[in-house]
């Protein structure tokens, strides 16, 4: 199966969507992970948080808190019975052996009268230990919960807050079961996205190399297959323009025995003419494609010498407005002080040529009206070529000298070129250490500007 430019696109913006889905999903999942992670660690940390505060307000209180166990040697009973000695009483508990908090549970309970909990410091632990656990930046609050009278006694969450928080589990913090403490934590998109940052900038890195490299793909195989289609009309009008002048000939000179026999060698000299004629016309057309094909700066040898600029034009103009195709003016202007420059005569010549038939062949039915000037211009020689022909469309301007470009106007498409002819006045004026710059306003006019360094001596 061929894939043509539509199958290619197609194609692609699948793959890049598909790219685009992926790591829109992952990053989701991610999401979601990052979300569940911070759910989980902040049971962790309020934990953390009670058992830190509960040792501040017990070195606070001196310690004085003393439990002996009473249990026989050899007891493997769950609940034993604690004695707790005071400074100034004692009494005894009985509790879950197996708890791991229950000398803390038991002490809070003791403290709660002498020195309440510090719902402040709690959220301030909180907090800090969730940061720790890599969750920056978090609002949080803390309730502290009568069990007994389902009621909060004290809570540190701001008095007008609107913002949904997550809740933790409760955390029983007395032996008798009555006390609890709850922590509350806002899990914003910042605080989750910024445990991302480096997924995240790893994910845009790898969309961005992935559509670059699409993008490259693309616009190649666009490339390739323009520059194939503007070869293919080359050779289908290289083809149109070898046949009419073989066709021509071939005819001609069919004609030529019969004359003859006829004696009649008025019309033999004739059409032997004209088959030269159309025979040098099929050569001209083989040694341009010849240079055409070899345009390459590296390719092109160049044979200098001082060129006589007033003389070179001169017999320039005369040559074209001799033309008989179309009625052509050339207005010649020389406004510089140089008597000379220093080119290959020969392609110096096939870049004005060119440059002129273009003018010629791209002008209207009725004629074409065409301005040299050559003028001095910052050390160089500016040789500029204006016509008043069907002008070039903006869009066209930047690829004018691409080999085997030609516009799509149609204005411009039906008559015969090969698109090569400009690519090589652009190699040619390259080989030179020459700049060429074109202007034009489509349907009006066209110049083509040329700037030669100004050399005396030779090379």
């Amino acid at each position: 199966m061929q894939l043509n430019a539509r199958h290619i696109q197609v194609i692609t913006l699948v793959i890049l969507f598909t790219i685009l889905g992926g790591q829109a999903i992952w990053i989701y999942n991610l999401y979601e992970a990052q979300h569940r992670l911070i759910t989980q660690v902040k049971d962790e940390a309020l934990l953390t948080a009670i058992l830190q505060e509960h040792r501040y307000r017990h070195e606070t209180m001196g310690g004085t808190i003393v439990s002996n166990p009473r249990f026989h040697e050899g007891d493997t009973s769950r609940y034993i019975t604690k004695t707790i000695t005071l400074i100034d009483t004692s009494f005894q508990v009985q509790f879950d052996r197996y708890d791991p908090y229950g000398d803390v549970k038991l002490s809070q309970f003791i403290l709660k009268d002498h020195l309440p909990i510090n719902i402040t410091m709690l959220d301030s632990i909180f907090k800090k230990e969730l940061s720790n656990r890599g969750v920056k930046e978090a609002s949080t609050y803390i309730e502290y919960i009568d069990l007994k009278n389902d009621e909060v006694l004290q809570h540190s969450k701001p008095d007008k807050t609107t913002a949904e928080y997550t809740a933790s589990e409760l955390v029983i913090i007395d032996i008798f079961n009555t006390l609890g403490v709850k922590g509350y934590i806002q899990i914003s998109s910042t605080a989750i996205l910024m445990t991302m940052a480096i997924q995240l900038v790893l994910t845009a890195l790898l969309i961005l190399i992935c559509s670059f490299f699409l993008t490259i793909i693309i616009r190649t195989f666009f490339i390739r297959e323009k520059t194939e289609k503007m070869r293919q009309d080359s050779v289908n009008t290289m083809t149109h323009e070898f046949k009419r002048p073989l066709s021509v000939a071939v005819s001609k000179m069919a004609l030529i025995p019969y004359y003859l026999q006829k004696g009649n060698t008025d019309r033999v000299q004739h059409y032997a003419e004209q088959s030269l004629l159309e025979l040098q016309k099929l050569n001209t057309y083989t040694e341009r494609i010849q240079k055409l094909s070899n345009n390459e700066r590296e390719t092109i040898k160049l044979h200098k010498e001082h060129i006589d600029i007033e003389d070179f034009f001169t017999s320039f103009v005369k040559k074209y407005e001799a033309v008989e195709e179309k009625t052509v003016v050339i207005n010649l202007l020389m406004n510089t002080s140089q008597t000379n420059v220093y080119a290959d005569l020969l392609h110096f010549a096939n870049i004005m040529d060119n440059l002129i038939e273009n003018a010629i062949k791209y002008s209207r039915e009725d004629g074409v009206q065409i301005d040299i000037r050559v003028s001095d211009e910052r050390n160089k020689l500016r040789i500029s070529v204006k016509d008043n022909g069907l002008g070039i469309a903006e869009k066209d301007i930047p690829r004018i000298f691409q080999k085997f470009y030609r516009s799509e106007d149609k204005s411009i498409r039906h008559k015969t070129g090969f698109g090569l002819g400009l690519t090589y006045v652009k190699a040619l004026i390259e080989a030179h250490a020459a700049e060429i710059k074109v202007e034009s306003k489509l349907g009006i006019e066209t110049k083509f500007t040329v700037y030669f360094p100004i050399q005396n001596d030779a090379e």
